[in-house]
């Protein structure tokens, strides 16, 4: 049985709470889903969008551990920090 024709089959029967917590748990995995489709799309397109000498200079920064500090970030981007909702 496939997701979709689960989730059909149980909004067709009486919704117990049982039943309930089963969507809200199939949305939840479908919501996880979906933003992995999204990120994984992202990084197949990647080399789109990054030259292969930015590519070189992200790798060697991952293999040396030189991260820039979050604060440093915003602040060069001109974002204040109390505008990030977490």
């Amino acid at each position: 049985m496939t997701l979709a024709q689960k989730i059909e089959q149980i909004l067709k029967d009486e919704l117990k709470p049982e039943n309930i917590k089963t969507i809200i748990d199939l949305a939840e995995f479908l919501k996880v889903k979906e933003s992995q489709k999204k990120w994984d799309e992202i990084n197949e397109s990647e080399h789109e969008f990054i030259t292969a000498e930015e590519q070189a200079h992200l790798e060697e920064v991952k293999a040396t551990g030189q991260f820039i500090d979050q604060d440093e970030l915003l602040q060069e981007l001109g974002i204040n920090k109390d505008e990030i909702q977490n």
